[in-house]
């Protein structure tokens, strides 16, 4: 894994705009969403 500097990760994040329209590999997707089911949610909620 990758190591971010949290400075770094602040100040060169950007917006997107325009995307391409290509499928996401299932792989990725799935990567995707179970680092999402381990970002906070507001008071610990976890409405998903």
């Amino acid at each position: 894994m990758k190591h971010v500097n949290v400075i770094d990760a602040i100040t060169t994040r950007t917006s997107k705009r325009k995307y391409l329209n290509k499928p996401i590999e299932k792989e990725i997707q799935l990567k995707i969403l179970e680092a999402a089911k381990m970002t906070p949610s507001g008071a610990n909620m976890q409405p998903w």
